[in-house]
């Protein structure tokens, strides 16, 4: 391989040179984005859950008690036993589960939506802890309340005061800014998971429908290996029921429509579509360059380069061409890929995860986590892009020299 006469014949046959680059860059850049775009959505599908620590969401729908006072479950959450937790801890990629109880409670004079929550457990509600604006979080073993800051400021609420639940009375020991924290299972009041479960356990209308045990609660939160999240769901269907609810990204990922719809389920389709396409005019810009240096080609036989020499020339060209088209696509996908990241994507959750009373302001209200897509491009993905630039040029330049190797001196030369 002569690399001064490489260097030259790409610099000095400027067009042929660039409509090739170009050619094939476009293609890898639309391969580049589309596989980002569907990684992104996918990521993006996955915050509702990782904001609560965890990787799958479970709750059983049921009924409501006619007659809405006192502590009650919401219809989308009603008991999950002790006796079925114990089932879902030893089953294969479960790795942590977080407990939780949320109450409707209707008193006198106010309604109030309670969660109960464990206070040091990683995965579930806990991760509250970092939404405290004032005063403490919930310390282990204590009678005491934590109150949304928007709702204790509606009702002036303050750090000190007491507040009165089903009878019960808590002292508010802080404040929560939930605007800040997870979208799914948001309350106004936040308790320790063990004064939930005493209220649920005390309330007749609660067990009227859905009978609850000391220990029983009717949300969790698992943390899952996330290769076996789509076997765990079926296998806590066949523990709790098939009408159980059970939110993992993919249901996530339904939520986010068609948009995602067109970049992920034709992701495949149109990757291979791409590189089709920037095959077709790799191979025919190269053709129709190799067919014009036809009598180069001549001569430089004539003048004692083997087949063997040509071909590693032309293919040398090749894979140099496809190799620049292959940094200049990635640097093409990689600036959409920025101007892509200012993208906002509302992802809906679901009013089973978060339910509000329908008679209550706003409770029939959608509720969306707001996020700007996280589009990147990773290494492996910018790597598999120039390896496959460098693998069609070496294809396609081989193939087109093995060819125009084979041409005679003479035959060109005749036409001279």
């Amino acid at each position: 391989m002569n690399l001064h006469y490489l260097m030259n014949e790409l610099y000095y046959q400027k067009r042929r040179t660039v409509t090739a680059i170009i050619g094939l860059s476009i293609g890898i850049a639309l391969l580049i984005i589309l596989n980002s775009l569907s990684m992104a959505y996918r990521q993006a599908a996955q915050v509702p859950l990782k904001e609560i620590g965890a990787d799958i969401t479970v709750q059983r729908p049921g009924d409501v008690p006619k007659d809405l006072t006192g502590a009650v479950f919401p219809c989308s959450a009603v008991t999950i036993s002790d006796e079925e937790l114990k089932k879902i801890q030893p089953l294969p990629g479960v790795r942590g589960i977080g407990k939780a109880i949320l109450l409707w409670v209707f008193d006198q004079n106010r309604a109030w939506i309670v969660l109960g929550i464990e206070q040091q457990n990683p995965v579930g509600p806990s991760i509250l802890r970092h939404s405290v604006t004032e005063g403490r979080f919930l310390e282990e073993g204590k009678s005491e309340a934590l109150v949304e800051v928007a709702y204790a400021r509606q009702f002036n609420l303050k750090i000190g005061d007491s507040i009165t639940i089903a009878n019960t009375t808590f002292p508010v020991v802080g404040l929560a800014d939930a605007s800040r924290a997870a979208k799914i299972a948001v309350a106004n009041v936040y308790l320790p998971l063990a004064e939930a479960q005493k209220l649920a356990a005390s309330s007749s209308q609660l067990q009227s429908v859905s009978p609850f045990g000391p220990n029983d609660v009717n949300l969790l939160f698992i943390k899952a290996d996330q290769e076996k999240i789509t076997g765990l769901a079926s296998a806590l269907k066949d523990i709790l029921g098939k009408k159980t609810t059970i939110g993992t990204p993919d249901s996530f990922l339904k939520l986010l429509g068609s948009l995602f719809a067109l970049s992920d389920k034709f992701n495949l389709a149109a990757s291979i579509i791409a590189i089709f396409v920037a095959v077709l005019i790799a191979f025919k810009t190269m053709a129709g360059n190799i067919a014009e240096r036809a009598r180069e080609i001549g001569v430089l036989k004539a003048v004692g380069w083997t087949n063997r020499n040509v071909v590693t020339q032309l293919l040398a060209e090749a894979i140099v061409q496809c190799f620049i088209a292959g940094i200049l696509g990635l640097v093409i996908a990689a600036i959409a890929a920025f101007a892509l990241s200012f993208m906002k994507v509302n992802i809906p959750i679901p009013w089973d995860m978060s339910p509000t009373p329908h008679f209550l302001p706003g409770g029939g209200d959608q509720i969306f986590k707001t996020l700007r897509l996280p589009v990147h491009i990773p290494w492996s993905l910018a790597a598999f892009a120039i390896l496959l630039s460098v693998l069609i040029g070496g294809l396609t330049g081989g193939l087109l020299a093995r060819n125009i190797s084979k041409i005679k001196p003479s035959e060109v030369l005749r036409h001279e």
